[in-house]
């Protein structure tokens, strides 16, 4: 790289550029959360959660406000976002299944890249054969009060502090892909120590009850840890020279698990925060509105790393977009979700624009339930707040309306997400809206032809 190159590089990101730097490959940092809501950041404009290291993240890279996971739910997000293949393609359509033997993941790709290849703490993918990556365990000892229900604690930041060292020491020139999934801010949520319930904003799906603002507080609470690891994680990365020459990346595996969030392909289910630093190559402090799929993370990955694009994948590279050479990227995106075990059994497939959203329900008979309104035993969490929201409903009308919405779901959904973006106002019958109706419709069943996806 020339004198001239190399100085505007400087003047214009602001840290040191060396010519090797942008030779060689970058490491990659990919911080999974879960169950992280997009909007619950400072960075996204929540101004009563305590994010300072997301945010600070945010201010020396790149933010996403268009940013969605293909699916709601736990291992069918993680199988798109590690292999590019949409569920129905890859074949783990239903929570805590498997894909199809004979897939290839980002662990090989980046592996014939030169890269090691590692996922630490939480997995929730299977077969290892397809996601072949180095396993680490980092994850927290339980608590002395006991294991938490329906979860594993969270990401050990020391054993990752270890396994950057020991990197940086005898794996110098190897390029590292690190994907550090956490635990939080998934259930069982920690209890609340910082957060006044009283002053938290209650989203106009959830009906506003004191449980409802207890549980709040207590998802606030767990969001703010995983803010911590996150904290802990940059500081190791810096501590060991990984900071410059490091693509790092946050984001969540789907939306808050609420009612119309997880299991859903509503925003709050789909829609994440996305978050992208890499010194030199990204220009801190930006934000862009260019719309992204999880499935065009694994192609994103392979470009950086100087493959070839993978035939056959569902989504393509956004490096233009994280370079600032592009400021558009998709124009609409695709979700499913199918299932949950014997649980949250209620089928939907959508198709987004950059305004309007159609969800294709495939069993509207079915009174929905989930595991936020039938799981109990959790104090200040699901059907010990439900209830509350039932109670509620009985004499206020607007809580009724909540509770409709979240358990009776018809055939068709049509919603304009500028001017409804918690999508409450069904506009599938409107006769102004059909020509929208009709031109989504064709879309989406374009879309599930395309990727095989017929069966209802």
């Amino acid at each position: 790289m020339n004198q001239s190159r190399r100085a505007f590089c400087q003047s214009i990101f602001g840290t040191a550029f060396s010519a090797a730097a942008a030779e060689r490959p970058p490491h990659i940092v990919l911080f999974l959360a879960d169950d992280h809501g997009w909007d619950i950041a400072g960075c996204y404009g929540n101004r009563v959660i305590r994010t300072p290291n997301i945010d600070r993240l945010a201010s020396e890279g790149m933010r996403f406000t268009r940013a969605f996971a293909a699916s709601p739910t736990c291992s069918p997000s993680r199988a798109i976002l590690y292999t590019g293949l949409h569920s129905a393609r890859n074949g783990l359509m239903g929570n805590h299944t498997g894909t199809r033997a004979g897939l290839k993941s980002i662990a090989q790709y980046l592996k014939a890249k030169g890269y090691r290849t590692v996922l630490a703490n939480k997995t929730h993918v299977k077969p290892i054969e397809v996601f072949d990556f180095e396993y680490v365990k980092a994850t927290l000892p339980d608590p002395p009060s006991g294991k938490r229900q329906y979860r594993l604690e969270g990401l050990d930041t020391k054993v990752i502090d270890g396994l950057l060292a020991d990197h940086a020491k005898n794996n110098a020139g190897q390029p590292l892909c690190l994907i550090l999934a956490d635990s939080a801010p998934h259930v069982t949520w920690e209890k609340n120590r910082d957060y006044d319930p009283a002053t938290l904003p209650v989203p106009p799906i959830a009906v506003d009850t004191p449980k409802t603002r207890a549980a709040l507080a207590n998802y606030y609470q767990d969001i703010t840890t995983a803010d911590r690891h996150l904290g802990e994680v940059l500081a190791s990365l810096r501590k060991h020279g990984f900071e410059n020459n490091t693509l790092t990346i946050y984001t969540s595996d789907q939306g808050p698990e609420w009612p119309r969030s997880k299991w859903t392909v509503y925003d709050a289910g789909i829609r994440v925060p996305f978050i992208a630093r890499w010194p030199g190559r990204i220009a801190p402090g930006t934000v862009t509105d260019a719309m992204i799929s999880f499935v065009d993370v694994t192609p994103t990955l392979v470009d950086i790393a100087g493959g070839k694009p993978v035939p056959g994948l569902d989504g393509t590279s956004f490096q233009d977009v994280l370079s600032g050479k592009a400021k558009r990227f998709r124009t609409e995106i695709y979700a499913s979700h199918s299932g949950d075990g014997t649980m949250n059994m209620f089928p939907q497939r959508c198709v987004r624009d950059l305004r309007y959203k159609l969800i294709l329900n495939l069993r509207p008979e079915r009174k929905w339930t989930t595991h936020f309104t039938k799981v109990d035993g959790i104090p200040d969490s699901h059907k010990d707040v439900y209830d509350t929201w039932l109670e509620k409903a009985k004499t206020d009308a607007a809580s009724a309306r909540i509770v409709r919405l979240t358990e009776d779901h018809p055939r068709e959904e049509l919603y304009d997400t500028l001017h409804d973006p918690f999508e409450l106002n069904n506009l599938a019958g409107h006769p102004d809206a059909k020509p929208v109706l009709l031109r989504l419709r064709k879309q989406l069943s374009i879309q599930r032809a395309e990727l095989g996806d017929m069966d209802e």
